[in-house]
């Protein structure tokens, strides 16, 4: 009897001991994502976590002053067992026509009640919380006027537009396609105005869509048109021929130095590798490092081309890549090849922060360097390098020497600008009456109203 007694006992405590253990009294935690403002297309996200029980079921309301309505409701599979775990995690996410209904909220302040229950323990007790957020409704678009009157834009090329905007903290810009230009405040100006540096890509069809956009931090997103012209351009094609000897050259480097790239059964296979794939992973590296810009210019003067150079190679020019009679390969060439002395010192085009300086592929040893606005410069091809990320270079300062590493079958420099990702033609860079008539005329204050060049260069 005694020994019933006691494994009775030990039953009991074992038990006990269990249903300590396996007690959980803490409900599901809610973790908002979103900011404290929304808009009419916003989603409204959080998530639900709770990695010990798990998730039994989830409740949303919304309420605004008198106002209040479900908007989500689920219930989640638990096990029987206390140590059966149902959905540890869900990510929630409520679209527009969820939470917007018959008028509600309006604008201005509302709560979104979250409840959480976990499942039961030992099919008693469900923990629960209820949690409220508060958010602001914003449906109102911002307000943003062009200011600039006329846009001219090549194929290739760039522009400059000047707006105003009528808040604060709002991001801005130019459209262009599917593409978007981020513009920035220009100091000494009234309040709101800003200046945004576009581009119209090689490859962009002259009617492409380009507008002018402003976004807040709810969400809601204006747009308007501008007044512009586009200039279609005609780019040199050229057939540049390819040999084994060329390849035996060139490849040796470029594999020791590319993890991205391996070499191939036959030395066309690796060449191709190289000249396409490597090609695109190195321009995506480019508009990586050319998405983050000084919001302010950082010169002064037209940009310079290299001293003493002869143009090899201009830009966009359409090249077939020939191997043993056979076209095998079509690129775009994205940049101006110059060709001086060899090992000639390479100058800084114009003032500015080093972005970039490392080897890069096709590019081989190659310098970005950033002028601000998202306007960049690049050299490619050096046999040296002799500036470091950070340094604030000037124009005319010497940054390394040409050479031929990377795709390069000799020495020279290749260069390019850079816009906000997009290469465009370094031709409008250098000429200083483009860059008087298409930017610094925009920017410079005007005692009432600045008069309009009637020849302006395209």
């Amino acid at each position: 009897m005694r020994k019933v007694s006691a494994f009775l006992l030990l039953l009991f405590f074992g038990f006990l001991a269990i249903c300590f253990w396996f007690w959980d009294s803490s409900a599901p935690q809610v973790k908002f994502h979103e900011a404290v403002e929304v808009g009419r297309e916003s989603s409204i996200s959080f998530q639900v976590l709770d990695p010990e029980r798990g998730i039994q079921r989830i409740e949303v309301f919304l309420r605004q002053g008198d106002a209040e309505y479900p908007v989500f409701a689920r219930s989640y599979e638990t096990g029987l067992l206390p140590w059966a775990k149902g959905a540890t995690g869900e990510d929630i996410s409520l679209p527009p026509d969820t939470w917007q209904k018959d008028g509600v909220p309006k604008e201005g302040e509302f709560q979104l009640i979250v409840y959480t229950e976990g499942p039961p323990n030992f099919f008693i007790f469900s923990p629960s919380e209820t949690i409220e957020q508060k958010l602001i409704f914003d449906r109102t678009p911002p307000r943003v006027e062009v200011l600039s009157g006329q846009h001219y834009i090549r194929q290739g090329g760039s522009e400059a537009l000047l707006y105003r905007v009528f808040e604060e903290g709002i991001q801005s810009g130019v459209q262009v396609g599917d593409r978007s230009f981020t513009g920035h405040p220009v100091p000494g100006r009234e309040p709101g105005t800003h200046i945004v540096l576009f581009a119209l890509a090689h490859d962009d069809p002259v009617d492409i869509p380009m507008q002018l956009w402003a976004q807040d931090r709810a969400g809601n997103r204006s747009q308007t048109g501008f007044w512009k012209r586009v200039f279609p351009q005609n780019f040199r094609s050229r057939n540049i021929q390819i040999t084994d000897s060329l390849i035996n050259q060139i490849t040796p480097e470029i594999l020791s130095r590319v993890d991205e790239i391996s070499p191939q059964d036959s030395l066309k296979e690796t060449f191709l590798q190289i000249n396409d794939r490597l090609r695109q992973i190195n321009n995506r590296q480019i508009e990586e490092v050319t998405s983050n810009s000084t919001p302010e210019l950082l010169w002064s003067e037209p940009f310079l081309q290299l001293s003493n150079s002869q143009v090899e190679s201009a830009f966009a020019d359409h090249r077939t890549y020939i191997y043993e009679g056979e076209k095998i390969d079509r690129q775009t060439h994205l940049g101006f090849d110059l060709a001086s002395l060899s090992q000639s010192t390479v100058e800084a085009a114009n003032s500015g922060r080093v972005a970039f300086a490392d080897y890069l592929g096709i590019y081989g040893n190659c310098i970005l360097i950033d002028h601000g606005l998202g306007l960049f410069s690049l050299y490619g091809h050096l046999s040296s390098i002799d500036v470091q990320v950070g340094d604030m270079v000037r124009r005319g300062q010497s940054l390394g020497r040409t050479g031929q590493t990377g795709l390069a079958a000799g020495d020279h420099l290749h260069f390019s600008m850079v816009l906000q990702g997009v290469q465009v033609n370094p031709i409008e860079w250098w000429d200083g009456k483009w860059v008087e008539d298409h930017l610094f005329a925009k920017l410079r204050p005007a005692p009432d109203q600045e008069e309009t060049d009637p020849n302006p260069s395209p």
